[in-house]
């Protein structure tokens, strides 16, 4: 059987097609992504008319490429995106009429337990902390003996950090200062472990942005998905002192996030401060392979 997944984001909206199995296995045959950056048009807490319009858009440009596969209709689901705004039922109805397709718009908790159950299909944490660095959001959650203690989501994401510290785009110092400042004020309301933890997972694009920085400027091996905290706290001061090679780097790596991507790092390398004593494994998996198993096949991970 194959899975239409769409992934309303704050930053992109992403399409990943499964094909899955009885026993609830499944692999991803096709994914694509429009960076729509969908938190850029709130206002006043309010996601505009052209912010549904571009979400519209972005359904209806992946519901044409699936009928090309003889596919029936995605499963929608959107984060902080729809989620962090005040007119959610609004934006959900419009696009409901527009697109013939209903939204579910889950909750912070519930992104950050769907992202642990994605991670749980990689790697098998019973012990230890995952975060999940969105557009819009942030996801933390702590887990023991193999049983979620914490989840929560922040409501500090790398494009939020973007719209609201930087004018151009590369940081000013200024505005670097201002990413710190929003990032630690976020952090205070937040709750973390009593003590860093062993094993982090980090999940997400920034994430995986992150990784891909840093295999290639660390010259780690091919298919290598673990960092420690002291290789991101050096990757993040690389990028922070401006330094040609590093942009270089970026434009090969994300050239997409080239925006977001410090922001995003910046807040990366903050959490992993905060959380991790170990080693910090990128997970391949998050929130929409949490979703296939846990909303739609029902599969235990």
């Amino acid at each position: 059987m194959k899975i239409a997944i769409v992934d309303l984001g704050s930053n992109t909206i992403r399409l990943s097609v499964y094909h899955t199995l009885p026993d609830g296995r499944f692999e991803l045959l096709f994914s694509e992504k429009e960076m729509a950056g969908l938190v850029s048009y709130v206002r006043g807490g309010r996601l505009s008319p052209e912010g549904i319009q571009r979400a519209c858009t972005g359904i209806r440009d992946f519901q044409g490429l699936l009928r090309q596969f003889d596919m029936g209709a995605p499963h929608v689901f959107a984060t902080a995106s729809l989620r962090n705004i005040r007119n959610t039922e609004e934006a959900v109805a419009q696009i409901r009429e527009a697109t013939g397709v209903e939204v579910d718009v889950i909750s912070g908790e519930l992104e950050a337990k769907l992202g642990y159950y994605g991670t749980r299909l990689a790697t098998n944490l019973r012990d230890g902390a995952v975060f999940d660095i969105g557009g819009g959001s942030t996801e933390i959650l702590e887990v023991r003996g193999g049983e979620i203690r914490r989840a929560q989501s922040l409501p500090i994401g790398s494009l939020a950090l973007f719209n609201t510290c930087v004018d151009g785009l590369w940081p000013k110092k200024k505005e670097l200062k201002k990413i710190r400042t929003a990032v630690a004020s976020a952090l205070k309301e937040a709750w973390l472990p009593e003590q860093r933890v062993e094993k982090v997972c980090g999940v997400g694009g920034t994430a995986r942005a992150v990784l891909k920085i840093a295999n290639a400027w660390l010259e780690k091996p091919a298919g290598n998905r673990v960092l420690t905290p002291a290789e991101v706290r050096q990757l993040t001061a690389l990028l922070l002192e401006r330094d040609p090679r590093a942009r270089k780097l970026i434009l090969r790596s994300c050239p997409d996030r080239v925006h977001t991507i410090l922001p995003g790092m910046m807040l990366m390398n903050t959490l992993t401060e905060k959380l991790c004593c170990g080693e910090l494994y990128i997970s391949p998996y998050g929130v929409r392979e949490g979703y296939l198993c846990h909303k739609l096949l029902n599969a235990g991970t």
